[in-house]
């Protein structure tokens, strides 16, 4: 097969890269994406105690080519994790270029039954553990003089949905950090954008279950299905890769044409 110089900037070789959240499943299609295309990887997650999810994900990667990638159990919603994790992945890989999240914990309850531990919890897994990996990484990148950063999020950063109040507002805040991040990095050499994933087709999603919200939704839905993990590594590889070597600060919507809903 003979690759055209367009396709090289697809191309990772040699590119350090940082996955967290690497238990879940978009999580796990980001790290095999950035293997496949020559990146070594560190995975890290979100919650400590996802052997078993962690492990799914080491074989993929392993299986893609990367045998045997390190990895830290970690909690995201902490500091000091975040700060050990970004070092590890200096110590083992010799350095850091890419940055993926992929962190998510979703709350649906009526707005006024949510208490202040649930808003706690909300708050922390979808924005302050995007914000401590983006600084901690974003430090070692400056120092370096570049980088790049790709937050995985949700469509609902963008539209509100009764029932999921706080997470669409946490959602949204990730929006703003990664358009407020890209411009105040940019003249530094980092670029930071945001991958926005519509309902996926994973066990433990709502939309995924039996009943009347599932079905409702499919119909809505302009493809009439959910969105599968696999199907994100196209547009992640391209942000974190050289032909988006001008593109910082947006959003690419992998929906199926949701968003062009009202």
């Amino acid at each position: 097969m003979v690759r055209t110089e367009a396709m090289n900037d697809f191309l990772l070789s040699g590119r350090r890269a940082l996955v967290v959240g690497a238990e879940h499943p978009v999580g796990r299609t980001a790290a095999v994406a950035l293997v496949e295309a020559g990146a070594k990887v560190l995975l890290a997650s979100q919650d400590p105690d996802v052997t078993d999810a962690l492990e799914i994900t080491v074989k993929a990667v392993s299986d893609a080519g990367q045998p045997n990638p390190p990895v830290h159990m970690q909690s995201a919603v902490l500091r000091t994790d975040s700060k050990t994790t970004v070092e590890l992945a200096v110590k083992e890989l010799g350095g850091l270029d890419i940055l993926v999240t992929a962190l998510d914990k979703p709350l649906y309850a009526p707005a006024e039954t949510i208490d202040d531990a649930a808003l706690e919890q909300v708050w922390a897994s979808n924005f302050k553990s995007v914000w401590y990996a983006s600084q901690e990484a974003g430090q070692v990148m400056l120092q370096r003089g570049g980088g790049v950063m790709v937050h995985i999020n949700s469509v609902m950063a963008e539209r509100g949905v009764p029932n999921a109040t706080l997470y669409c507002a946490a959602k949204a805040a990730v929006l703003n950090l990664v358009r407020s991040l890209a411009l105040e990095w940019a003249r530094r050499n980092i670029r930071v954008n945001l991958l926005e994933c519509s309902w996926l087709d994973v066990p433990d999603s709502p939309a995924t279950q039996e009943g009347e919200f599932s079905s409702r939704l499919v119909r809505y839905l302009p493809y009439r299905r959910l969105l599968k993990p696999d199907e994100v590594a196209g547009a992640l590889l391209y942000l974190v890769s050289p032909a988006s070597a001008f593109v910082t600060g947006t959003s690419i919507a992998v929906d199926g044409g949701l968003l062009c809903r009202v």
